[in-house]
């Protein structure tokens, strides 16, 4: 209790005081209310990173008298409060390693200043990545696609990753055939324990966090009876022609083929050894003017094949003249069909074209070397049946050009294949889900497949059971996991076959059934339109930015704490009249936001003063 005189002598200053300032006719400033709300952001992390162990969230955090304090949400739950902040920066040290792995969280801020004036901030998604989700990276350098293989091939990988290598497994034809745990990522296949045909090889590289990577197949040819191959290859001369007048630099062009596989082809000029040529098609490009001078050479090449098999072919002669006399001019001589490494099948006609300023006495076609058409029409084509040479392998036509003058020109070799009968193996890949996936419901599992003459069908099974046979692009099942065990893995595999009868293994993909999962956590919610402590007029929109693992049902709005409108779209906005309101008031906007399993959030309320 106050007492009297206590009380007498107050209200006497008082007295006081009014009398002096009515003597002295003066008026008093009385001190104006702070309502300007501070102003803050997030400065580290930055919105959408993958953080992982302890970080430390930074926020700049300023205000026109002076920052209070800067209280830091996870997930809109307090979880640290910096009243202490240097240079307008403020932090709390984050544990990432608290909260769930591999999902976005929401980390936002509210700063107050010393009148209590409070801003929110815009939530920023964070990602915890605090366990090893990165698959390593992996090549399959030995053996490459198309190779002959005999005996014991070393299987050979490189691998690497952003921590370490597990181990790499090794797959022919679908079967395991072994592991490799450590650098060199060799694996000595022993290809006399199967027949001799196509084999498919490929590799999965596990890391330490069992992240997998699957390297895509390659295809090859076992050949174990190259030690006991005795028949040499064959082939011939194919371009220039026995006896054509030749110079400058010419292609000398070989054809060759062997029962099992060539190795190379060995070029001499006048009996003198020049050069060796492994490679399709077998060519030495010579030059003639380092040759002597109106005189024939003998052009000569041996076939080696990879059992060491050698077969020397017929040698033949050309003229070099690289200084002619008389008409010197040579006809203009080109293939206009097929065009070189094209594929061919059935009945080709050869087309040249051949020109001279003297006129054309006739164009002779060679295939691998032999003549076997002359043409004196102006038409210049030759009718070629591709089943009559060898299948699956490269062969080279050849014309020359032949002027009333004697001049001869050869026209460029080309080389075709000759592809009748079909024994190329389709390619496929599994390309929804990936490996490792974990998947609910019905998922669409979506294959890519491709065959140079078309695909028959693709045959899909789950965990080794067959499941369809798609036979139209595009090559999609619709699986439904919640008819498979729970909580397992489950592997998808599929054989690709064209009409042909080649079929390819494609490498199988491995993914995680799981259809019980309960929503427990509710959505993450936050009012981004209008700000905190912001002034608005006419009509706004109302916008709350929404998020939740399970997807978000509803958001309901609130000015004052009286329903305006409920938005069921992800827009998640309304449209707020504020011209009925009185000049100069506040109010509190707020949100509901519930999910699909009832959870609802409060967004943090903010208040907006109206200036119509």
């Amino acid at each position: 209790m106050i007492s009297n005189n206590k009380f007498l002598s107050n209200f006497g200053i008082i007295i006081l005081l009014l009398c002096t300032l009515s003597c002295d006719n003066k008026t008093i400033d009385l001190p104006i209310a702070d309502t300007t709300p501070p102003q803050a952001v997030i400065i580290y992390p930055v919105d959408g990173i993958s953080v992982a162990g302890d970080i430390t969230v930074l926020a700049r955090a300023t205000d026109n008298e002076e920052v209070d304090s800067v209280e830091f949400y996870i997930n809109q739950k307090k979880v640290g409060r910096d009243n202490s902040g240097v240079n307008d920066i403020f932090d709390f040290e984050w544990k990432t390693g608290d909260y769930t792995e591999d999902e976005y969280h929401f980390v936002s801020i509210i700063a107050f200043d010393g009148s209590e004036n409070a801003y929110a901030s815009f939530p920023i998604r964070i990602k915890a990545d605090n366990q090893d989700n990165e698959p390593p990276t992996a090549f399959l350098l030995n053996p490459f696609s198309g190779q002959y293989v005999s005996g014991i091939v070393n299987i050979t990988v490189e691998a690497s990753d952003n921590d370490s290598i597990q181990y790499v497994s090794y797959y022919v034809n679908n079967v395991l055939q072994g592991y490799v745990l450590e650098p060199p990522y060799i694996f000595p296949w022993n290809t006399l324990l199967y027949l001799d045909d196509h084999y498919s090889i490929y590799v999965i590289v596990r890391d330490m966090s069992n992240n997998l990577t699957t390297v895509p197949p390659v295809n090859v040819i076992i050949d174990n009876n190259l030690q006991n191959d005795v028949t040499p290859p064959t082939g011939s001369i194919v371009s220039p022609p026995a006896g054509l007048t030749v110079s400058g630099s010419v292609d000398i062009i070989v054809s060759a083929s062997d029962n099992r596989a060539m190795d190379q082809v060995a070029f001499s000029i006048d009996g003198t050894y020049i050069i060796s040529d492994g490679e399709v098609p077998y060519h030495y490009s010579w030059d003639t003017t380092l040759e002597e001078e109106d005189i024939e050479h003998t052009i000569s090449v041996v076939l080696i094949d990879l059992a060491g098999n050698e077969s020397p072919l017929n040698p033949i002669s050309v003229f070099v003249d690289n200084d002619p006399a008389g008409d010197i001019t040579p006809p203009i001589v080109l293939i206009t069909n097929p065009v070189a490494g094209q594929d061919l099948t059935g009945t080709v006609s050869i087309e040249v074209l051949a020109e001279d300023d003297t006129g054309i006495d006739r164009v002779e076609f060679f295939i691998n070397g032999d003549s076997v058409h002359t043409d004196t029409s102006d038409v210049f084509n030759y009718i070629w049946d591709t089943e009559t040479v060898t299948d699956d392998m490269d062969h080279i036509i050849a014309v020359v050009g032949f002027d009333l003058g004697g001049n001869a020109t050869l026209a460029p070799p080309i080389a075709v294949y000759v592809d009748n009968f079909d024994n190329i193996h389709p390619t496929g890949q599994i390309q929804n889900p990936v490996a490792g996936q974990t998947v609910t419901g019905t998922i669409t599992i979506e294959i890519s497949a491709t065959d140079n003459i078309g695909v028959e069908q693709v045959n899909l099974s789950i965990d080794g059971i067959p499941r369809d046979t798609l036979t139209t692009f595009p090559y999609t099942y619709e699986w439904d996991t919640t008819s498979e065990t729970d909580d397992e893995d489950h592997v998808i595999s599929i054989i690709v076959s064209d009409s042909s009868d080649n079929i390819s293994y494609v490498p199988p993909v491995s993914v995680f059934v799981n259809n019980i999962i309960d929503d427990i956590t509710p959505p993450v919610a936050s009012i981004s339109n209008p700000l905190s402590g912001q002034t608005v007029s006419d009509t706004i929109s109302f916008t709350v930015q929404a998020v939740d693992d399970f997807g978000v049902n509803n958001v309901e709005f609130f000015v004052d704490g009286e329903s305006i409108g409920t938005d069921y779209t992800e827009s998640y906005q309304i449209e707020w009249d504020t011209t009925p309101l009185e000049n100069e008031s506040q109010h509190t906007l707020s949100a509901y936001v519930t999910d699909h399993a009832g959870h609802t959030t409060i967004a943090q309320p903010i208040l907006v003063t109206i200036s119509n």
